[in-house]
């Protein structure tokens, strides 16, 4: 294993006195709010972290989109914002491409990070071994970490990689539960930089002021210590403990609402789960009452609909959704909403629009062929067949209960009941 040496880190953040100033003069300048993964990247690079240290070079320029980088093109500052408005640092263009900007950066904050601050601080290895990791280590892993300190004498610093992760709680528990294990002095300190970005885990490296970059294999939880096996279980309990939404999706009058409700008694009889309904038309009642039937408001009472649900599955509960949810690309971003806290399984009940429209028990599709409903879903408003559904419920030809036995029995297969 060769040592080496590595720069010091060097900070972009201004003095006290100056952000003050900078504070002052960045109502007056342009703004651009930061996305989750450009405010992991600006602390990176306010902490030093990456290189060169004067900002965003050409080879990574800052995504701002065609519309402010057009109207930078004078070389106002820009002022760099959280997600909450806060001005982070202030960015002076230099090179501008068509929607992304170079140039020179002056940090007037980092960041504000509620979680694990202790952890967040001091980003750098201070000549120690560094080891990147993005899961929990194991025994094997913890036992070549322990080699590479005894051959170096130097401990290391365990970098848990977290960027893009807004709640790292339960990798964080699992890597203190192997401090004790590894040896005296090793830090654990968490690296907002996402485990899948390679270019900005190899540029940290390259300046995280470490004497060696070590690589382990961390191991497997077949092979661990006995405070990490049972922290794994309660962090990562089987399908029939975690939170679960079946979001059901189709055209008005397949029969979504009738399954869904079906549903719902069917586990409830079971016992053993907190069941919530998010019905499309009761949803429309009591939590989008002022929206239209837009795409753009047809997309944000979906929205509501699975930022609801993402709360309950975060909680361990099943959320049973069922709107019709006619656009796919709203249907993929209430997936991704629920998955970082659970499970998502999305349904199509697959009912033809003639089998719909001969239902018809409300009257929509009559008023929707004379004109009286606008936008109407199958009509006048297309719907996007899923090609990333779980599971295609064909309601022609068997009744509410059979089909709701197929969920039932998909749901049992997978191991959630």
């Amino acid at each position: 294993m060769a040592l080496r040496g590595a720069p010091m880190p060097t900070t972009l953040l201004a003095s006290e006195e100056r952000a003050a100033e900078l504070k002052q003069l960045a109502g007056d300048w342009l703004s651009h709010d930061l996305t989750t993964d450009q405010v992991d990247h600006l602390e990176l690079l306010l902490r030093g972290l990456l290189a060169p240290a004067d900002g965003y070079p050409p080879g990574r320029p800052l995504a701002v989109g065609a519309e402010l980088a057009g109207r930078a093109a004078t070389g106002e500052p820009i002022a760099l914002r959280d997600p909450e408005g806060v001005v982070l640092a202030a960015l002076t263009p230099s090179s501008i491409q068509s929607d992304a900007i170079a140039g020179r950066v002056e940090g007037l904050e980092l960041p504000l990070r509620y979680d694990h601050r202790e952890l967040r601080e001091d980003l750098d290895a201070a000549g120690g071994l560094a080891i990147f990791t993005s899961v929990p280590l194991h025994r094997s892993g913890i036992e070549a970490a322990r080699q590479a300190a005894v051959v170096t004498g130097i401990p290391p610093t365990v970098f848990l990689m977290v960027g893009g992760r807004t709640e790292p709680f339960a990798l964080v528990r699992l890597l203190k539960a192997a401090l004790p294990h590894l040896p005296d002095g090793t830090k654990l300190r968490l690296l907002p930089v996402a485990p899948g970005d390679a270019e900005t885990r190899a540029a940290v490296e390259a300046n995280a002021n470490a004497a060696a970059v070590i690589e382990i294999d961390p191991g497997t939880p077949d092979d661990t210590f006995p405070e990490i096996a049972a922290l794994l279980a309660e962090v990562d309990p089987p399908r029939s403990a975690r939170g679960l939404t079946v979001f059901f999706t189709g055209l008005s009058g397949s029969g979504k609402s009738t399954i869904a409700n079906l549903l719902r008694v069917r586990l409830n009889e079971r016992g053993g789960r907190t069941i919530s309904l998010l019905d499309g038309d009761l949803v429309r009642k009591n939590l989008s009452s002022e929206l239209t039937f837009s795409k753009e408001h047809r997309n944000l009472n979906i929205q509501r609909i699975g930022y609801v649900a993402s709360e309950i599955t975060k909680h361990g509960g099943l959320a049973i959704c069922a709107p019709i949810a006619p656009y796919d690309a709203v249907r993929k971003q209430v997936r991704e909403t629920v998955s970082a806290h659970g499970d998502f399984i999305l349904i199509h009940v697959a009912t033809p629009l003639e089998a719909c429209e001969a239902r018809d028990r409300k009257g929509l599709y009559a008023m929707a062929r004379a004109g009286k409903i606008k936008e109407f879903t199958g009509i006048s408003d297309p719907y996007e067949v899923p090609g990333d559904a779980e599971l295609v419920v064909q309601t022609t030809g068997c009744t509410p209960d059979e089909a709701c036995d197929e969920v039932l029995a998909y749901l049992e297969r997978g191991g959630w009941i």
